[in-house]
């Protein structure tokens, strides 16, 4: 009688538990390395080669997941607030220069779907990202509303906690020029970054 009752609590008991480890969320935090890259050029062919760089002064996401797990396979969107700090160097080709800080907010949506063998992890991720401002001291940056990006990448997995670190690369232009002293510089429409970041399940 009592294995029979045991045998009836584990039957009703298996579905749910293998349905809470099916599926998850918790919080998830990072820091981001950016780099944009832009073309130079020279207005006056026989003047000196006027550039434009961007460098990288750091950045950082903060958000939610949502984790459907199937074996071997998972998939994990997520929402990021997003923050990417820039220096924006200006030389005019006759050794002047001159830098200005830009900082870019957008909201990040990575659909990422992984391969988890044990504690490591392999991902890919599509992202979807809108800027949700930007601020600087240049005179105007064009900004896309809503643009496609793809990031790829590896994990390790320790009980609750998720560590990654992953690539990511433009798949549309997130900014089409920048203006400096009344001039315009198309950019390449490349901002690629290096993330590292932490997730805890809750």
């Amino acid at each position: 009688m009592h294995k029979r009752l045991l045998f009836l609590l584990a039957a009703i008991l298996a579905p749910l538990w293998a349905s809470a480890q099916l599926y998850s969320y918790g919080l998830t935090a990072g820091a981001h390395v950016a780099q944009v890259e832009v073309d130079p050029f020279s207005i006056d062919p026989n003047q000196p080669l006027e550039t434009v760089s961007f460098t990288a002064t750091g950045g950082y996401h903060a958000g939610i997941y949502a984790r459907l797990g199937a074996g071997l396979i998972y998939l994990q969107p997520q929402i990021w607030y997003t923050e990417l700090n820039q220096d924006i160097t200006y030389s005019d080709g006759s050794g002047a220069t001159t830098t200005v800080p830009w900082t870019l907010r957008r909201l990040d949506v990575p659909l990422e779907v992984g391969v988890k063998m044990g504690p490591l992890l392999i991902l890919a991720a599509p992202v979807w990202s809108l800027p949700i401002a930007q601020v600087s001291n240049v005179q105007t940056i064009t900004v896309a509303s809503g643009t496609w990006g793809g990031q790829v990448g590896v994990g390790v997995k320790f009980g609750p906690v998720q560590l990654t670190a992953r690539y990511e690369g433009s798949l549309a232009p997130f900014a089409d020029q920048i203006q400096i002293g009344g001039a315009s510089y198309a950019t390449d429409g490349r901002i690629s970054q290096l993330i590292t970041s932490v997730s805890l399940k809750l």
